[in-house]
């Protein structure tokens, strides 16, 4: 299932907040927004990154398709967490089709996982180094590999709502599918991409117009809308519109954003912790800007905020940047508000255009 591309599909990005729905269509003057939808799910749906209650998941996904009123029964989706694996490792020389029989042996010893429970693809980085003796060349490839227990619990859900699943990806890459379309990086630039969702934080950072490092982290979202509702005892709800910067009731920033801070603290502690072994790898390459999406990168300043903190620009990611929106179909508004949300899903989309 991994990395394969088929035509004409929706993209499905079950996240643990809401799913979000994107189709895009191709024309001579780039790609168009189709369909984009996003449906909230109750809470609880998940429950330490694994899908807790999947019947909730289908019914909210069999509303979104309902209203989006979808042609197209194929769907491209991703998977993120503990459950995937992605690593870029080096192998000794050989063919492709080599390496696609041999793969399995070669990921063993870097896979925390029983090799019959998974899944997995690789991508070729880098070719042999012709400079060396044959019996030394190495080639470097990035491996990816997911438990098929996740992929079979997302693609049932998929098809339980009345779709097909035809691909599934990994959350960090569909990010960068949608970053390559919309922004322009110079070669020698490493720059971090950073998806923060309501209880997944993906971090992948791009050297040379590919992955060089990726890193999943429990943590998102939800713990700023919890540790509002905590701080200041008002229901999820309230705390959740706080976030967000909307004042309701007797409550206003002056005690909003010090509880925001303090969890934004926390998530940038591990995106160094990140940029740390990525550098401890990388020969100390420093990385320059950090492109933000997800729903955390709809708080208000949280981009000045963080980059502060690391002292490089953040950007908060526009995935739209590039895609016409007709604003006959579409509030201009709500998707400027709810672009950085659809980062993971338009990325997704990207891969499901037909050739037609």
């Amino acid at each position: 299932m991994l990395f394969s591309k088929k035509p004409e599909a929706v993209a499905v990005d079950i996240g643990s907040h809401s799913i979000k729905l994107v189709q895009l269509k191709r024309s001579a003057k780039g790609y168009q927004l189709k369909h984009f939808g996003i449906i909230p799910l109750p809470p609880d749906v998940f429950s330490e990154g694994e899908v807790a209650d999947s019947e909730a998941i289908v019914s909210a996904l069999k509303n979104l398709l309902e209203n989006e009123k979808l042609k197209t029964k194929n769907a491209v989706t991703a998977i993120s967490g503990h459950s995937v694996i992605v690593k870029k490792i080096s192998v000794p020389a050989m063919g492709e089709d080599e390496l696609a029989e041999s793969i399995r042996f070669e990921a063993e010893q870097y896979i925390p996982f029983d090799i019959a429970d998974v899944n997995i693809d690789f991508q070729l980085l880098s070719s042999p180094d012709e400079t060396e003796e044959a019996a030394a060349q190495q080639m470097e490839i990035l491996l990816v590999a997911a438990r098929r227990e996740k992929i079979q619990t997302f693609t049932e859900i998929i098809a339980q709502a009345g779709l097909k699943a035809i691909t599934v990806d990994v959350d960090a890459f569909a990010v960068e599918n949608q970053y390559e379309l919309n922004y322009s990086t110079p070669p020698d630039e490493t720059v971090a991409l950073v998806n923060i969702g309501a209880g997944m934080m993906n971090i992948n950072v791009v050297k040379n117009q590919m992955t060089a490092f990726t890193r999943d982290v429990s943590i998102g979202g939800r713990q700023v809308t919890e540790t509002i509702a905590r701080g200041l005892q008002v229901d999820l709800q309230t705390a959740e519109a706080l976030k967000l910067g909307h004042e309701v009731e007797e409550h206003g920033a002056a005690e909003v954003t010090p509880l925001i801070h303090g969890v934004v603290d926390k998530l940038c502690m591990e995106i160094q912790r990140s940029f740390d072994f990525f550098r401890s790898t990388a020969s100390g390459e420093k990385i320059s800007r950090i492109f933000l999406s997800g729903g955390c990168a709809c708080i208000q300043g949280i981009d000045r905020y963080m980059s502060d903190t690391f002292g490089i620009p953040v950007e908060i990611a526009d995935p739209f940047r590039q895609i016409q929106v007709s604003d006959s179909d579409f509030d201009p508004e709500y998707i400027r508000q709810m672009a950085p949300v659809a980062a993971i899903a338009v990325g997704l989309a990207l891969r499901g255009v037909g050739e037609g």
